[in-house]
């Protein structure tokens, strides 16, 4: 009766164990790569959305106005419209 018990306390904290080695795995934060290619609904790196990194002659740039809450930037050659509360890629733009 006594290994039933410790069978039975073993096999319960199994899912804890478990649990806990996936919960440190989400927690990890990979290193930013600037090389990878951004689509519309990605999120930029975080550099992005800083301030001294906005396009403030957008008009002469032929941008359309930024939207609430974004600013233009010069990314990899192109004018990417960055969302400034979440890093999200609201519109890409070829530069001129």
């Amino acid at each position: 009766m006594k290994l039933h018990y410790l069978l039975f306390a073993a096999l319960t904290c199994l899912p804890l164990a478990a649990t806990a080695a996936s919960s440190s795995e989400e927690s990890i934060t990979a290193p930013e790569t600037h090389n990878r290619e951004l689509k519309v609904g990605d999120k930029a790196p975080d550099q992005y959305k800083r301030d001294d990194q906005a396009i403030k002659d957008w008009k002469a740039k032929g941008l359309p106005a930024p939207e609430k809450e974004s600013h233009w930037v010069n990314m990899g050659g192109r004018y990417v419209l960055v969302q400034i509360t979440n890093g999200v890629v609201l519109a890409i733009q070829p530069s001129h």
